[in-house]
C-alpha cells in the first residue's frame, strides 16, 4: 500500500468532526517524479522530523530528502530499492489525523555487483494532523534505517 493511500484512509477513518475537509496527501518520497510538489502537500510547515539522529524541520528535510536517492543510486549502481513489510494506521478519536507506523527494507547490490546484495531494516513513524485550512499534513516524521556505508 502506498503511504499516500494509507494516510488518506487514516484521515477519512477519523471521526466526522470536520466533514467539510478533503484530504490532500500524496507521495513525497524522492523516487517519484512529482515528489517535490507532494512534499509541500504532505508535510506541515511546523514539521518536526528526524532521520536516525539528524534533526530536520520543513525547510531542511526537503533538500536532505532530495540528496538521499542520488547518493544511494550511485552507491548501488542504480539497483537501490525499498519497500514495506507492514503499515499500521491509528486514527485520532477527535479529528481526521492520527499516527502511522511503517516497517520495511532498503538496499541493493553494492557497486552493482550481483554477489554483494545489501538489505537492511527501515522504519518510519508519523503524526498526521488536520491543519486550520482543512488539509491533512504530516506534522511529525521519524525515519530510521540501519543502513551503513557500503563495506
Amino acid at each position: 500500500m502506498r503511504l499516500s493511500t494509507l494516510t488518506t484512509l487514516l484521515a477519512l477513518g477519523g471521526s466526522a468532526a470536520a466533514t467539510d475537509c478533503t484530504p490532500a496527501v500524496d507521495d513525497f518520497y524522492p523516487f517519484r517524479d512529482t515528489w517535490a510538489a507532494a512534499y509541500d502537500a504532505s508535510f506541515a510547515p511546523n514539521l518536526s522530523a528526524t532521520f536516525n539522529a539528524t534533526k530536520f524541520d520543513f525547510n531542511t528535510l526537503r533538500p536532505a530528502y532530495g540528496s538521499f536517492l542520488p547518493k544511494l543510486q550511485g552507491q548501488y549502481a542504480g539497483t537501490f530499492g525499498h519497500g514495506y513489510y507492514s503499515v499500521v494506521a491509528v486514527p485520532h478519536a477527535s479529528d481526521r489525523g492520527g499516527f502511522v507506523y511503517i516497517t520495511g527494507w532498503a538496499g541493493g547490490y553494492i557497486d552493482g555487483d550481483a554477489d554483494r546484495l545489501y538489505n537492511v531494516s527501515h522504519a518510519a513513524f508519523g503524526v498526521v494532523e488536520q491543519q486550520e485550512d482543512c488539509t491533512i499534513k504530516i506534522a511529525e516524521w521519524r525515519e530510521s534505517s540501519n543502513m551503513a556505508p557500503s563495506p
